[in-house]
């Protein structure tokens, strides 16, 4: 142990005899009295990461604050200006609409128009109600609103009358018109029958004619001149009261009147000359178009009528106008109250911000700076002894059995340590045990030459016990290289991408004071989620270092792993992903594609869960390998995949693993599954990855199917039983 260590864990040791409450007693028999691996990773990350939270707390308060600022103005202020422009715009729109209604040809378009002048009217009252209520508006603005209102419906009103009277003038018209005609043509018919008998003296054709003294009488004269002066007067005022239908000026209307009422007084006083019976007929006539100028609902009233309701048209049409101005100009006032709140809002808002970032920046500061002091106190540290102690594992793996085991610290590194320092031991102690008995087999040789036949046979049988020895040797020192190598590397891998993550929080922090003074919310949460699931990576993989140390001890003692409920979605998802972020912390460049294909009825199993995650995690980087050595000979069209599927066959479950990578060629795909076969060079691989897999599947009373295509795939298919045949099975190591 060096003296930074025994200083750290004399620290550690202080901290928890000062816990109050009987916690730190609790602690202590928690941890064993020791600072373990997660206990280092906890207060040295953990510290960064409360430190992070803490200012992200802090950020959120301001934030809040802030956004009650810009909720005031969003929910208050920018309504009321809308509320405002909305006013404006339908008031504009309904003065718009007004000439539209006195120009509708007929009551069809007239609805129509009245329709579209309808709803602006109550968009119109919608908006005044809300800037009322949002910008506290006085009953001038809404006054004025309802007098443009009630304007625009007098006009539609004023609109209907006028149609409805022109209605009735034009069917007076054509009355006109028509009596006109009937009047003309017996008119003529008389005027010529009277001329035709004062020349001819023959009332009818087959008459005597009556003398010329007869035909010159006075009364026949006086029967003329009536009849001509009636159709004179007639015709007179026929063309008057036509003349009124197009008047539009109400006195020239009555100048009018006073000559249609002449022109008619004439015609009644041209009666009495006219002999009955067509005196009785043309009085008649003459009474129905005196009735029709001048009845309280003739012709005369009913134009006067539609003058003056064009006129109040008018009238009303100006004082829309004036309306609006003043509902303009009453709004624009109310706008500008709500402008100069909605600023004032923006720069309270603004100062907060600001003062946030300050103090945002300084948290950040002193965050960076504590997980660089935990870095220097426990990360590097840590990392260096690991990687000592994987090198001695690599050497002894290699043969090497008088390489010395450093151990340090009172933690689980120390704990593998001191493990493999017993098991060197053993093996030193199991080689001068078999060098021995080689020696003895010399003598015993040729002392006694009399039994060679036997001492040859006892030779052979003890060089078979002495290989198998050495083979168990050999498959036990290199299994635990390789199994001890995984938790070491992942712990190794998420320590460089804890660092590589401060960096880039580092980076961030930089970045937004060199640009807006905004941190990417978003980025800060991810590098954070990162980095809780490093530490927790790290925690998890040195306490399955742990497991390796103490599951190797049980091997030596016999002692078997408990089968438990294993929910297989979870563990080949898992330890995909560990063996992916694996390679990636051991080469940047790698990368490939995890396609998940999860049959999520496939539950649970019942099994040895370190086993059975061995084998998934063994396949999956051997299957990541083989896309990667793909890839430095394909095209860049090839995508490295994987594929992680699992299926439920009721009373088993099957896993399926496979890749695009190499394949496996024929000549060797029966040789995967021995002991010590392997295709990687030099020290990648020691050949009992599939090997152990295959016995830990078959244990577990499945199998391990392979099928495979060179230059294209290969495929791993695992058979797992529900429900395990055996209660405990012994731990593959």
């Amino acid at each position: 142990m060096t003296a930074g260590d025994d200083r750290i864990y004399r620290a550690f040791e202080w901290i928890l005899t000062r816990i109050p409450g009987g916690l730190g007693e609790r602690a202590r028999k928690a941890t064993g009295g020791r600072f373990g691996i997660g206990s280092q990773i906890v207060v040295g990350l953990g510290g960064g990461v409360l430190l992070t939270i803490g200012a992200i707390l802090l950020a959120l308060v301001l934030m809040s604050i802030v956004q009650r600022g810009q909720s005031e103005v969003a929910d208050e202020q920018i309504p009321a200006l809308v509320a405002g422009h909305q006013v404006t715009k339908h008031s504009e729109a309904l003065v718009r609409a007004s000439p539209q209604l006195l120009a509708a040809a007929d009551p069809a378009a007239l609805e129509e128009v009245g329709a579209g002048v309808l709803l602006e009217q109550d968009s119109l009252q919608l908006w005044v109600r809300q800037v009322a209520s949002e910008a506290g508006a006085d009953e001038g603005v809404e006054d004025l609103a309802e007098d443009l209102v009630a304007s625009i419906n007098q006009i539609h009103e004023s609109v209907g009358n006028r149609m409805t009277y022109q209605a009735q003038l034009g069917e007076m018209q054509a009355t006109v018109e028509a009596s006109g005609l009937r009047l003309r043509s017996r008119l003529e018919e008389a005027i010529d029958d009277q001329y035709f008998f004062m020349h001819t003296g023959l009332r009818e054709l087959e008459d005597v004619p009556a003398p010329v003294s007869r035909r010159q009488a006075l009364d026949e004269i006086e029967q003329l001149t009536g009849l001509l002066s009636f159709k004179a007067s007639e015709n007179e005022a026929t063309t008057l009261i036509q003349q009124a239908f197009t008047q539009t000026d109400a006195a020239l209307l009555r100048a009018n009147r006073e000559r249609v009422e002449t022109a008619l007084s004439d015609v009644q006083e041209s009666l009495p000359e006219i002999r009955p019976p067509l005196r009785d007929t043309l009085a008649i006539e003459v009474s129905a178009l005196e009735e029709l100028w001048g009845g309280p609902t003739g012709i005369f009233q009913t134009r006067r009528r539609e003058l003056e309701e064009i006129g109040r048209a008018q009238e009303l049409l100006t004082r829309n106008r004036l309306t609006t101005a003043e509902l303009d100009i009453g709004v624009a006032a109310l706008m500008e109250r709500v402008q100069m709140t909605a600023r004032e809002a923006a720069n309270r808002s603004q100062f907060l911000v600001r003062l946030g970032f300050w103090f945002l920046l300084g948290v950040i500061l002193l965050t960076v700076g504590a997980a660089r002091i935990a870095w220097k106190a426990f990360g590097q540290p840590l990392i260096l002894r690991l990687s000592s102690l994987f090198e001695t594992t690599r050497r002894m793996s290699e043969g090497d059995l008088e390489a010395k085991v450093r151990i340090e610290g009172n933690d689980e590194v120390g704990d593998m340590a001191g493990a493999l320092e017993v098991f060197r031991q053993h093996a030193l102690e199991v080689q001068r045990l078999n060098l021995v008995e080689k020696l003895a087999r010399e003598v015993q040789a040729k002392n006694d030459a009399l039994e060679e036949t036997l001492e040859r046979l006892r030779r052979t049988q003890q060089q078979v016990v002495m290989q198998e020895k050495l083979a168990s040797l050999g498959a036990l020192t290199a299994g635990i290289a390789h199994e001890i190598r995984n938790p070491l590397n992942f712990v190794n891998n998420f320590a460089v991408l804890s660092r590589e993550l401060i960096e880039e929080l580092k980076e961030e922090v930089a970045e937004s004071v060199g640009e807006n003074g905004e941190l990417d919310r978003e980025l800060v949460d991810e590098i954070l989620g990162d980095l809780d699931m490093n530490v927790s990576k790290v925690r998890e993989h040195g306490g399955r270092a742990d497991r390796i140390v103490e599951g190797m001890l049980a091997h030596s003692r016999d002692e078997a792993g408990r089968a438990e409920p294993i929910d297989v979605n979870q563990v080949v998802d898992e330890y995909a992903k560990l063996a992916y972020h694996g390679l990636r912390g051991t080469d940047s460049a790698f990368n490939v594609t995890l396609v998940r294909e999860f049959d999520e009825n496939a539950g649970e199993i019942t099994g040895i869960s370190r086993d059975l995650s061995r084998v998934f995690l063994n396949i999956v980087t051997n299957a990541c390998h083989a896309t990667a050595a793909r890839r430095e000979e394909a095209d860049a069209s090839y995508s490295p995949t994987v594929l992680l599927r699992t299926e439920d066959r009721g009373d088993e479950v099957i896993v399926t693993i496979r890749d695009n990578g190499t394949g496996i060629p024929d000549s060797i795909i029966r040789k995967i599954f021995e002991p010590f076969f392997t295709t990687k060079s030099g020290t990648q691989g020691t050949g009992l990855g599939l090997s152990i897999s295959r016995d830990i599947v078959v244990g577990h009373g499945g199998e391990l199917e392979v099928e495979s295509e060179a230059g294209e795939f290969t495929e791993f298919r695992i058979r797992l039983p529900r429900e395990s045949n055996i209660a405990e099975v012994t731990a593959t190591s």
